[in-house]
């Protein structure tokens, strides 16, 4: 399915990600997970090829078997382009152009109830700013899901939203095959992940089942995030899924 070796990203000569190695065979939740500026979005845009100008990568990127590391968008193969749900969905999706005619698939319908949209004739014939923002970011989930694409890649879709629209999202993402999602967020990742890997100034610090990560953390960074998500809701339960 996805397959990262040795993966390095700079800017000039600094360099941003530092041998970064992971995989995400057929079926696995993948929770990539570390604080703003630690490098994770640039290997979410590293493995769809959209690297911003002036950043490159080395290493190598296996989508569906084919090498693609460097290589953008346009020129990849098609089995090697993973869908990606975008923090931002009100920049996602155009704001001209109504949720039908963006999905732009038969089964349009069947794809938003199976992301959790029941009203699907209202949610078709609307423009994205007529939506909340949960229901905005479960749209883009269906959009991903509608290109058949063997592998989503989710960078920080909970962000911003509240807990009730959260929890909506993360039972959409339930839908996806396969899945890497990056998040800041140790409770989100728990509910949804069956693997986490936590980045820390563009390394690796731990990585392994969530169970594991959750019953015997093994890094300060880890602690701090568990510390951090049990402040904020006392009341919820960090158990893997």
């Amino acid at each position: 399915m996805l397959a990262v070796d040795d993966l390095c990203i700079d800017a000039g000569r600094s360099r941003i990600v530092d041998r970064v190695s992971f995989e995400i065979p057929d079926g696995r939740r993948l929770g990539l997970l570390g604080a703003s500026g630690s490098g994770k979005s640039l290997i979410a845009a590293a493995l769809v090829g959209a690297l911003p100008p002036g950043i490159a990568c080395t290493g190598r990127i296996a989508v569906d078997g084919q090498d693609v590391a460097g290589v953008p968008t346009p020129r990849r193969p098609r089995t090697a382009r993973p869908a990606m749900v975008f923090q931002d969905s009100a920049t996602a999706l155009n704001p001209m152009v109504t949720v039908g005619r963006q999905l732009r698939t038969p089964d349009a319908p069947a794809l938003l109830e199976r992301v959790g949209l029941r009203d699907t004739d209202r949610i078709l014939a609307s423009h994205p700013l007529e939506l909340s923002g949960g229901q905005r970011q479960r749209v883009c989930i269906a959009v991903a899901l509608a290109r058949a694409s063997s592998l989503v890649i989710a960078d920080e879709p909970t962000t911003a939203l509240d807990v009730v629209s959260q929890a909506r999202v993360v039972d959409a993402l339930r839908q996806v095959p396969s899945l890497l999602m990056i998040t800041h967020d140790i409770a989100v990742a728990a509910q949804l992940c069956d693997h986490l890997m936590v980045l820390d100034s563009g390394c690796i610090v731990e990585s392994g089942s969530t169970a594991a990560i959750l019953d015997s953390p093994r890094s300060d960074v880890v602690v701090r995030m568990l510390d951090r998500a049990r402040a904020a809701d006392p009341f919820r339960q960090l158990v893997a899924p």
